[in-house]
């Protein structure tokens, strides 16, 4: 219990602080995205490069976690897409839409500056990240995407592949796993350097999420109620169950990388599913309401997961 006194309740202090902010108009929308624009392209890849650069290169652990997650991911990938079509009568790009929203989870801004303070947990955590920017984000992109019947089948496909390598997050982890496994010296300058611009990347992430929860208008969730509900029990109770159950059938024993597994599927969908919803101009609504009501379930979830694991 006291791991929710000591990690849990500063981490969602500081989203209320930030919610405080918005709400009291000392900040606004056009702020909330420039914070987001900080984390995502300097912060959190400086912490990602100095964390996974100064450590061994993923090992047979890492992959057995990681594969894990990529089981209860991709069960919520096919509930998302099928099950939402047959329910509520979507088109393939709003299904793709509620897919992403019931699989990607808020790992950047909420789960990686917990797992950065508890020990053992990081590297792990980063490992499953690892698949999830690469190969989970591929697939939903793919079916949020407008159905395009134009270009050449293999220009679309590399887009595909090639795509995850614009996300500064992934290109932050790949160059650090490859600095490592090179045997480069980290020197103490270079290490100083990223360490000292990747701290601030977790209280920089929780209090812009805050302001994003606050400067964002969400529907009623009575309008939106079948769906939502249908992403949450998706994201919040299928993806990990099938993810910790996987792990068990797998043999992962190490108490660190089942605490790490166990956050990054009790996060709440992700800030950016609505990015990603808006660029596309579909399932706006429904998206943004999924963030707000499972963010308020992810209390008792995160809770629940530094209680057992923390």
């Amino acid at each position: 219990m006291s791991s929710v006194f000591t990690i849990a309740l500063p981490v969602f202090a500081v989203i209320a602080a930030g919610f405080l902010a918005g709400r009291t108009k000392m900040l606004n929308a056009a702020d909330s995205e420039v914070l987001n624009k900080f984390v995502f392209r300097f912060t959190m890849p400086a912490a990602l490069f100095g964390l996974t650069a100064g450590a061994t290169p993923p090992g047979h652990k890492d992959l057995i976690v990681a594969l894990s997650y990529a089981a209860g991911s991709l069960t919520a990938v096919m509930i998302g897409y099928f099950l939402s079509q047959r329910l509520f009568h979507l088109s393939k790009q709003e299904a793709g839409a509620h897919a992403l929203t019931s699989t990607l989870g808020n790992a950047v801004f909420l789960g990686l500056p917990i797992a950065l303070t508890i020990e053992g947990w990081a590297k792990p955590f980063v490992s499953i990240m690892l698949i999830e920017g690469t190969v989970m984000i591929t697939i939903l992109t793919a079916l949020i995407s407008p159905r395009k019947e134009d270009g050449h089948a293999l220009e679309r496909a590399g887009s595909f592949i090639l795509g995850p390598l614009k996300n500064p997050l992934i290109l932050g982890m790949i160059l650090g796993f490859l600095y490592s496994a090179l045997g480069i010296p980290f020197e103490p300058p270079v290490k100083t350097f990223f360490d000292i611009l990747g701290r601030a990347a977790g209280p920089t992430a929780l209090f812009s999420l805050g302001v994003f929860l606050a400067t964002h208008r969400f529907p009623a969730f009575k309008s939106v109620a079948g769906r939502i509900s249908l992403i949450a029990i998706t994201k919040m109770g299928v993806l990990p169950s099938v993810a910790l159950s996987a792990a068990a059938l797998l043999g992962v024993h190490d108490p660190e990388y089942w605490g790490a597994l166990a956050l990054f599927v009790a996060v709440p969908s992700g800030v950016g599913c609505f990015v990603l919803a808006s660029q596309y101009r579909v399932y706006t609504s429904e998206t943004a309401a999924a963030i707000a009501f499972t963010m308020m379930l992810s209390v008792l979830t995160v809770s629940g997961v530094l209680v057992v694991f923390g």
